[in-house]
């Protein structure tokens, strides 16, 4: 068991080049909801170094809704499934000074190269140089790892950005006046204590717990505490959902599968915490300042545990553990070895604090 990650961020100011501020900056999202809510301290890093600037943010349209509630960001441009490289050329030729991008891949390099962005940075991976004119470098440091929200840090040292302590809490990211109306809506539709429940995970059945003990957490803690639970996730989890379901004796709300991500994101504000696998949803409630139980399995917590405080990590290290592998070739005994008994004393401490 462990708390949460946020104490291995690094301490200190650290500046970046002296190159000049440019006055229009797009920043190239992450395609995922757990890697784009852990660049947000890199985004507000940027914004807050350069408050004149003018930030765009690059998405895929699942993730636009996300982007919208950060308050660092001035405007966010949409890729659809249907645009080719060429129309998300066209669609950001429109004065953008420097294009920094978050993920490795050769399609967001080729993008804001057909756009002719003067300043294109970002890392060397899938054989891209050539499309960039400023390359982050690398920089693996020794010691134990480093949470992944430290290298998108990185690379905003590297365009200029200070980084300090207060950057490196999510959640201070999230606007107090933005928050607080979330909150307020969230509140409005629940009537007694709400925890959310995310049992499926995007990257594979490898970093799902078991759904039989997900629903004996779910009827353990209701037997004890008065709550009503909201079944989380994507259309992909619907399964994992009605096994829970079916098991579950008590109060709740099955959402998997229908909710957009501006309705999660009310949703989950709303919940007074997550019981969550390593999932961009446990991310996203980080963000929101939602505390969460999160399990973790063939995952590293040290490289992707959520960010912020008041959270409870629960993982047994076991001999193949962190595996990385979306399915386990083995007995699955990384989440095999996580007990019911030990998500239910999790939830009923956080809900007594």
């Amino acid at each position: 068991m462990m708390d949460s990650v946020i104490d291995q961020r690094e301490t200190g100011a650290i500046t970046g080049t002296a190159t000049p501020a440019p006055a229009r900056i797009l920043i190239r999202s992450s395609n995922w909801l757990g890697d784009a809510v852990m660049t947000v301290p890199a985004v507000a890093a940027i914004k807050r170094s350069n408050p004149g600037s003018h930030i765009a943010i690059l998405t895929r349209s699942k993730l636009a809704d996300f982007w919208r509630i950060v308050p660092e960001v001035d405007e966010v441009i949409e890729i659809s499934p249907r645009d080719s490289v060429f129309a998300v050329a066209r669609k950001i030729r429109s004065g953008f000074e420097m294009a920094l991008l978050l993920p490795n891949s050769m399609r967001a390099a080729l993008e804001v190269y057909l756009a002719r962005i003067p300043r294109r940075v970002g890392s060397c991976g899938k054989s891209r140089s050539w499309l960039l004119n400023e390359i982050v470098p690398a920089g693996v440091k020794p010691g134990p790892p480093q949470h992944q929200f430290l290298r998108y840090l990185e690379l905003a040292r590297f365009v200029g950005a200070t980084i300090d302590d207060s950057i490196c809490r999510v959640e201070s990211a999230f606007s107090q006046t933005r928050g607080r109306a979330l909150k307020d809506e969230a509140h409005s539709l629940k009537a007694s204590v709400r925890i959310g429940l995310c049992a499926g995970a995007e990257y594979g059945p490898a970093k799902r717990w078991l759904p039989e003990r997900f629903a004996e957490v779910v009827n353990t803690v209701s037997q004890r505490r008065a709550c009503e639970w909201v079944l989380l996730g994507s259309t992909r989890d619907e399964m994992i959902g009605e096994q829970i379901a079916g098991q579950i004796e008590d109060k709740f709300s099955n959402l998997i599968g229908k909710t957009t991500l501006a309705e999660l994101i009310t949703t989950l504000s709303g919940c007074r915490l997550l019981v969550t696998n390593d999932t961009g949803t446990m991310h996203l409630a980080s963000y929101l300042g939602v505390p969460t139980v999160a399990i973790f399995g063939s995952t590293e917590p040290a490289l992707t545990g959520p960010l912020g405080k008041g959270h409870r990590v629960l993982r047994h290290h076991v001999v193949c553990s962190p595996c990385f592998l979306r399915k386990c070739p083995l007995d699955f005994r990384c989440m095999r070895s996580v007990e019911a008994g030990e998500v239910v004393e999790a939830v009923l401490r956080m809900l007594d604090e």
